[in-house]
């Protein structure tokens, strides 16, 4: 079965995949940003290092509520060579 592209007709086509992408826009750096701030504007009696890092660890407990559990899965379309549309 030969696989036409709707555009331009052509039969140079390549079959490709892409990673569709997480759409909150919350990165496991800003969790760790976010946490490491707020441990250490806490009074507490321990070094700011220690503080940092505690930060950083609620900072991943956030992220991980955040971000989805299950990887997402792949998206198969073809590409043109000759008018480089893409199309399922």
């Amino acid at each position: 079965m030969n696989i036409t592209c709707p555009y331009c007709y052509s039969e140079n086509i390549s079959r490709a995949t892409t990673q569709q992408s997480s759409n909150n826009g919350f990165s496991s750096m800003a969790g760790a940003g976010i946490g490491a701030s707020i441990a250490k504007s806490l009074p507490t009696p321990f070094s700011p290092l220690l503080s940092g890092l505690a930060g950083a660890v609620v900072g991943g407990l956030i992220d991980s509520f955040i971000q989805p559990s299950q990887p997402q899965r792949p998206t198969g379309y073809f590409h043109c060579n000759n008018c480089q549309h893409n199309f399922n």
